[in-house]
């Protein structure tokens, strides 16, 4: 279950509209490219380094069906999803599976093939502040953006 809390995040937040070629999973870093046809959302894949990662996909979703799984929630393919560029200070809460290798107090890098977080020896972009549980959620990590 990829799920991204927007614990705080300025309210002036720059957000994107996008859409991408394949699904994709909240929490997953996307480099932007040109407007889709339609003149609003921009044309998105999936971020290969820390250095082409724009925007983090945090899709906020409604299903009015009772038998919905939100664990499994994913930006379809041609879905418009909601993308955030985020900013020094920001913080957010993720999911376990959205960061490998890391504990409370490690630096964070972009995850493999951009989905999450990975550990990294150096500063990174982020750092593990914090741990909790989101009921639902399960088990969450909190982490600042650098």
């Amino acid at each position: 279950m990829a799920e991204v809390i927007l614990d705080k995040i300025k309210s002036t937040a720059h957000i994107d509209s996008v859409v991408a070629k394949e699904d994709l999973k909240n929490g997953q870093w996307l480099t932007l490219g040109l407007l889709d046809a339609d003149g609003e959302r921009r044309l998105a894949e999936k971020a290969k380094a820390e250095d082409t990662a724009d925007v983090l996909l945090v899709t906020s979703f409604t299903r009015y069906d009772p038998n919905t799984d939100f664990a499994d929630y994913v930006t379809k393919a041609g879905q418009t999803g909601r993308a955030f560029h985020m900013e020094k200070g920001d913080v957010i809460s993720v999911t376990k599976d959205l960061v490998a290798g890391a504990k409370k107090g490690d630096g964070l890098t972009i995850g493999d093939d951009g989905l999450g977080f990975k550990k990294t020896e150096g500063r990174g972009i982020a750092q593990i502040i914090g741990e909790e549980n989101q009921g639902f959620y399960g088990d969450m990590f909190v982490i600042a953006i650098r």
